[in-house]
């Protein structure tokens, strides 16, 4: 049987080369559609692996505490105490923590203004979970008093988004005066020094935002009874299970010790996969949708393989006729045609898995950049990201795609094999 087998996978590789250009022609067809996916694999998986980074790393966090009616209503009321804070340092000692706060108000800035999102945070606490202050595009990200004005008014630093500078015509060391309603029905107002601008992270904050710290936050909303915010970054951002779960007990420990107003509801842990919904139903689709499109392109390109061994049972018609007449069983001519199929699908395997390889460390590395075009970087889903597109290479989606690529090709071989079954001597040698 050994032997047999062996003798026939010879056979085969001499057939192959006796038409080498049109053996060539399907190689490179079929390794220039394992190119192809591979490479649409290694962008894909780029691009969600930096969606995650920006849906976490930039902004969000990993987790998330808010009271329902924050997460409803962004009711400016529904805050939670400070001790909060501590306990989740204390569940989650390996995580890092940080507050926020969040305002409506209106900027001016000369003869502009515009609705704007205020966004307080802990200027010590914020870059040890997410590298919002870390993205400046200009001027420092400093939070705190400045210097006072020309005409002796207090001023706060604040740092504004990208748009926003933009449509307020606003540089680093302009003035900014923000009016908003305070937490005690006051009117909140006050002269503001733009410390930096922001590089483009979210669409939405790159058009209304303004950060400032939480004192200055305190001092103009006339409230400090708590956060509503509490962005949580985790040492194992793939299992937040655990993580959750822990905190979320601690949350109703704490609600039994400290029981929390009804109006502004639970405090409720949230992962940023419940946070951003879009995005992670789209990270589940990109996994789907690499196994469709690499099966049609690796399908489209089979069809050489199935033209290939088409014309090779043809032309060697009379050839099979003789070896059937003088005693060869129909099934071992079927075993020598899916040979040489399983042969040409390794050889493009080898090749295109290379060059596909190559490529896609290519793209891994440099990427592809658009700053050219697009110096602010690009959107896509609500979100923003680089002007460079990096790939990323995953070993294992060589192997599938490559896996794919000789299924499909054995499946299309199939067709011209069964043909050798049914042939008969007697009339293939007339």
């Amino acid at each position: 049987m050994t032997s047999n087998l062996a003798m026939f996978v010879f056979i085969a590789w001499r057939n192959i080369w006796r038409y080498p250009i049109r053996s060539l022609l399907t190689v490179f067809a079929l390794a220039g559609g394992l190119i192809i996916v591979i490479l649409y694999s290694v962008l894909l998986e780029g691009m969600t692996r930096q969606m995650v980074t920006y849906a976490t790393d930039m902004s969000t966090g990993h987790l998330q505490l808010h009271r329902r009616a924050f997460i409803d209503d962004q009711d400016l009321y529904a805050t939670l105490p400070w001790s909060y804070l501590n306990a989740a340092e204390t569940a989650l000692p390996a995580a890092s923590v940080a507050p926020r706060l969040y305002a409506a108000g209106l900027a001016s800035a000369q003869a502009s203004s515009t609705g704007v999102l205020i966004k307080a945070v802990d200027a010590a606490r914020e870059p040890r979970a997410t590298r919002l202050l870390d993205s400046v595009r200009s001027g420092t990200a400093e939070l705190g008093p400045a210097s006072d004005s020309t005409d002796g008014l207090p001023r706060a630093n604040v740092v504004v988004g990208t748009q926003l500078a933009k449509n307020l015509k606003l540089q680093v060391d302009s003035e900014l005066i923000l009016v908003t309603q305070a937490a005690d029905g006051s009117i909140g107002n006050g002269l503001f020094r733009v410390a930096a601008i922001l590089k483009p992270v979210d669409t939405a904050f790159d058009r209304t935002g303004v950060l400032m710290s939480i004192d200055t936050y305190q001092s103009l909303m006339s409230l400090d009874s708590g956060f509503h915010e509490l962005a949580v970054k985790t040492p194992d951002a793939e299992n937040l299970g655990t993580g959750q779960a822990l905190l979320q007990q601690t949350l109703e420990r704490l609600a039994r010790e400290q029981p929390l107003d009804e109006l502004g509801g639970a405090a409720v842990v949230r992962n940023w996969r419940e946070i951003n919904p879009t995005i992670s139903d789209m990270l589940k689709l990109s996994q789907s949708m690499v196994v469709v499109i690499g099966f049609i392109v690796v399908s489209l390109a089979s069809l050489g393989m199935l033209n290939t061994m088409l014309m090779a049972v043809h032309e060697r018609t009379h050839e099979f006729g003789i070896l059937l007449a003088i005693g060869m069983k129909s099934r071992w001519l079927m075993v020598m045609v899916l040979i040489e199929s399983f042969l040409l699908a390794l050889i493009s395997a080898a090749i295109g898995a290379a060059l596909g390889t190559w490529l896609g460390r290519y793209l891994q590395t440099h990427g592809i950049d658009f700053s050219g075009t697009m110096p602010d970087g690009y959107d896509w889903a609500g979100m923003s990201f680089e002007p460079v597109m990096r790939g990323y290479l995953d070993p294992g989606h060589v192997v599938n795609a490559c896996l794919i690529m000789t299924l499909v090709a054995m499946l299309s071989s199939l067709l011209p094999s069964w043909r050798t079954v049914r042939l008969k001597p007697a009339e293939v040698m007339r």
